[in-house]
């Protein structure tokens, strides 16, 4: 990780720790080593690492140390051939509760978090030979004991990178009450100083970027904002497929949805040059070849590369969210913005089938432009919205999921060549109508609110969904279109 990095998490730990809570910037070295550290106001932060007892045991597996001896293997290896004044390898935070047990002249210092990687730290420094290091931590719980003997083995099998220990950094947040350090924790947990996916990405990717050219993908990144949205499509996009479906965990599980982001988008990257992939369009002529690219940027469900490529990946699809979505100054999607204000967003047909359309425009859009966005949506929004009508009352998080995997609708996108081949497809997808409709119910009112857009026959309160009103809604989406002026129904 950058200094630029780094310092942004120190300048997060400062505005939160509060007088009583003492903070050092030191060396993985120093730490297992129990030498005296300095922390801020020159208050000495010295004592025995301990993990208590209550502390959840050692659980490092293999792809966890595989992902931190990668990264080391990676710093250390370049830090041979470049300045030996570079920035040190980042990583991370630790906690520590600095106590004093009854009758011992020395403090203790328990270790609240940071474990796994000290741990994983002293494995290596045991088979480098730095056994000082390695004996600055001990592992009293059997399993802990049993885990780290297991993974002791396969690191003896690998490769290791001459590790300068004194060039491991860490941030040190030392409190003397323990119900402040697991305040402090809980904090980063909840969306404070803990790296999120998108800052892990970050970092992961700026690390894999020419030096010199670190501090212009830092400001480009920065500039984005908020990368949730983004994230939250292409992932959806990439895993929800037939042909390697994998499960997403729900957003109330901020922890496992952070690890499948960087799973995705950090650890399942390759090295390369930064390329896009894109569907080429080759008209035959009298013997001739005339290639057309179907649309510019990248591919949403391509392999990606380490460093500028992820990068460009992800700056393409947020500037992509921000013309096709968000912003309102282009003046050839007036009307698709109109009907996505109207019936997406205000109808309430739920959060989740929302983002789900998102994602479902912009891989479209990647794919075929937005010259027939407004038709694309409006027979997107029926497919995408039918869980709504499918189901008497809520639908929820993991409906959304499980109605794509019934019906693959991200695939029916990727996998077509032209517009008009999609559009088929859309069309003739077919789904069961749940006949229920309560008053003063979600349901109920999206139903109005579809009704009123296309100019359709309102149910009345009380009343049951009709069994023809998909094809009511699909003679109203055609009626639409038709009456559209041909600038506003095929626009580029």
């Amino acid at each position: 990780m950058t200094e630029q990095l780094r310092d942004e998490q120190w300048s997060l730990i400062h505005d939160l720790v509060a007088s009583d809570i003492v903070v050092a910037s030191t060396s993985v070295a120093q730490l297992l080593g129990l030498e005296p550290i300095l922390g801020n106001g020159d208050t000495l932060i010295e004592g025995r690492l301990n993990i208590p007892e209550y502390q959840r045991p050692y659980r490092w597996r293999t792809k966890h140390l595989k992902h931190l001896l990668n990264d080391l293997e990676e710093y250390f290896s370049q830090t041979l051939h470049e300045n030996a004044s570079g920035h040190d390898f980042y990583l991370g935070s630790v906690i520590l509760h600095q106590t004093r047990m009854p009758g011992r002249r020395k403090d203790q210092l328990n270790v609240i978090d940071g474990q796994q990687r000290l741990i994983s730290m002293a494995l290596f420094a045991y088979l480098l030979g730095e056994r000082r290091l390695a004996n600055g931590i001990s592992l009293s719980s059997p399993e802990s004991q049993a885990r780290a003997h297991k993974n002791l083995e396969w690191l003896k099998q690998q490769s290791l990178p001459a590790i300068d220990f004194s060039r491991v950094n860490i941030t040190l947040v030392v409190t003397r009450r323990e119900d402040d350090a697991y305040r402090f924790f809980e904090t980063q947990n909840t969306g404070g100083v803990r790296l999120d996916g998108a800052a892990i990405l970050k970092a992961h990717h700026l690390r894999m970027v020419p030096r010199d050219e670190q501090d212009t993908y830092a400001r480009r990144w920065e500039s984005w904002g908020e990368l949730s949205h983004v994230l939250d499509a292409v992932m959806k996009s990439r895993h929800w497929q037939t042909l390697h479906w994998r499960h997403l965990s729900s957003h109330r599980l901020p922890v496992p949805v952070r690890e499948e982001i960087v799973s995705e988008f950090a650890e399942r990257t390759g090295r390369g040059e930064d390329i896009a992939y894109r569907t080429v369009n080759i008209s035959h002529s009298l013997g001739q070849q005339i290639q057309h690219m179907a649309s510019q940027g990248y591919a949403m469900r391509q392999p990606i590369n380490g460093g500028a490529n992820a990068i460009h990946y992800l700056d393409y699809f947020q500037q992509l969210r921000n013309s096709v979505l968000l912003s309102r100054n282009d003046s050839s999607l007036v009307s698709f913005h109109r009907f996505y204000d109207s019936l997406v967003i205000k109808a309430n047909g739920s959060e989740f089938l929302r983002r789900l359309f998102d994602c479902a425009v912009l891989l479209y859009v990647s794919q075929f432009g937005h010259r027939q966005l407004l038709e694309a949506g409006y027979w997107l929004f029926r497919v995408v919205f039918a869980p709504r009508l499918i189901n008497e009352k809520a639908v929820r998080e993991s409906s959304a999921q499980s109605f794509v995997k019934d019906h693959p609708m991200l695939d029916w996108i990727a996998a077509s060549y032209t517009h008009e081949v999609l559009m088929e497809t859309l069309k003739n997808f077919k789904y069961p109508i749940a006949n229920r409709l309560d008053a003063n119910s979600v349901k109920y009112k999206f139903v109005r609110t579809v009704q009123a857009y296309f100019s359709m026959s309102p149910v009345e309160p009380g009343d049951a969904l009709s069994d023809t009103f998909d094809d009511e809604l699909k003679g109203a989406i055609r009626c639409q279109l038709k009456a559209l002026p041909m600038s506003q129904a095929a626009i580029r």
